[in-house]
């Protein structure tokens, strides 16, 4: 708290991205989890105060506190990515700031921080920062389960690690796929060169302890202890339950991309909005949105980007119908409000139910040969119409759409052993 303090204080009162981002180092390293969250922020309040009534004295006595861990080769270089965290969380550093970090560093017995250096965020083994991806909405039955599965098999396809992280458990209908899927590549077996890629998957149940804040912190550990079984995963596929919850909220405050399949229908937009359905009018956001502005909004002031919120209209009807054309105009409307991105979703087809059960996505299906027949492959023995094919173009547009591409989906990482 010393350092954070020294570095946030360092020329200019303290700002709300910096109260969130050392709120979001209490949340991250680990070591610090133990210690109670309102305690810490009045030490770090304790050291700013003092620094403002005596600059001098003050800072020589937090510094001192910081000498304590110098030479710590674990405790010294967090300590110093916990500083530059807190410098940087109003943009890039002053000059004071600078020269503050630059202090700590010195006082600690490391050199300052690159100019890119500084996060204190989780990062995968090969230093990309992990994604996030959250499928929320707290209706049921919109595709939430079956738009998570695919992307993860998505990812898994182009090489990636990916975590699957069930935040369902009395439901499971995600940990009941990957379980399917796992029964499969058991079945299917690995002797013929083709292979069945399975996610990282964790399930977590919502604490039932009846005081409210150890609920939230039984909640908030375990999911942190998904996040660090699946600190070597590039992506992090989160599913949430379909109604309002705290392990729903954590998940949205973590969200880089969320995800919100809608049915086509005025009845689903009620998680959106509140609708006048006579004049097909908005009144005002749900307070689904409203979390998710507020979530969005507080990684802004954190210095982070803004959620990247995309709304996927499922069960489209295939013709242009009235009903069809008011809910498309009355999403726009909504898009411009709430500022998300409205992408086309997926049809009603048997095909999802049938593939839940065997564990597979369209992706695990073999593609169509040359002459317009299906072609052989051991990864699968599943066999359909041709209809499947326009189902995996649904698919691959909802890929494309998520803008993956900026993120490295665009290229083939190398594969484990190649």
């Amino acid at each position: 708290m010393a350092s954070a303090a020294l570095a946030a204080a360092a020329d200019r009162p303290i700002s709300l991205a910096e109260r969130h981002t050392l709120d979001q180092v209490l949340e991250s390293v680990e070591m610090l989890r133990a210690v109670e969250v309102h305690q810490a922020v009045a030490i770090f309040d304790g050291y700013v105060d003092a620094i403002k009534d005596d600059p001098a004295g003050a800072r020589s006595k937090a510094l001192g506190a910081v000498a304590v861990l110098a030479g710590d080769e674990a405790l010294a270089p967090l300590l110093l990515r916990i500083a530059t965290a807190l410098a940087r969380a109003d943009g890039p550093m002053t000059e004071p700031v600078r020269d503050e970090v630059a202090a700590i560093a010195a006082t600690l017995g490391l050199p300052p921080p690159e100019p890119d250096d500084g996060t204190f965020l989780d990062k995968p083994t090969d230093g990309e920062a992990a994604v996030t991806v959250v499928l929320g909405n707290e209706k049921g039955g919109t595709g939430k389960s079956t738009t998570a599965m695919h992307l993860v098999v998505a990812l898994l396809k182009l090489g990636h690690r990916v975590a699957s992280i069930d935040l369902d458990g009395r439901q499971g209908t995600l940990s009941r796929y990957v379980a399917h899927r796992a029964a499969f590549a058991e079945r299917a077996g690995g002797g013929n060169g083709h292979t069945i890629p399975m996610p990282v998957h964790t399930c977590i149940t919502e604490s039932e302890t009846r005081d409210r804040d150890e609920a939230l912190a039984r909640d908030r550990d375990r999911l942190r202890q998904a996040f660090a079984e699946a600190a070597d995963c590039r992506f992090r596929v989160i599913d949430t339950p379909g109604s309002a919850s705290r392990l729903s909220q954590l998940a949205h405050a973590h969200a880089d991309v969320l995800i919100t399949p809608l049915n086509d229908s005025f009845l689903d937009v009620d998680v959106l909005a509140r609708i006048d359905r006579e004049r097909r009018e908005v009144q005002g956001p749900s307070p689904y949105s409203e979390m998710v502005l507020d979530q969005s909004e507080q990684r802004v002031a954190a210095g982070r980007a803004a959620i990247d919120w995309v709304v996927m209209r499922n069960r489209m009807a295939h013709i242009d119908a009235r009903n069809s054309r008011e809910m498309g105009g009355l999403l726009d409307q909504l898009a411009a409000r709430l500022h998300f991105r409205l992408v086309q979703g997926f049809g009603e087809r048997v095909v999802f139910r049938e593939l839940f059960y065997r564990g597979l996505t369209l992706f695990d299906l073999p593609e169509e040969s040359a002459e317009g027949r299906r072609a052989e492959s051991p990864n699968t023995a599943y066999r359909g119409p041709a209809s499947h094919l326009h189902a995996r173009q649904e698919i691959d547009t909802l890929v494309g759409a998520l803008g993956f591409a900026s993120l490295g989906l665009g290229k083939q990482p190398a594969r484990a052993g190649s």
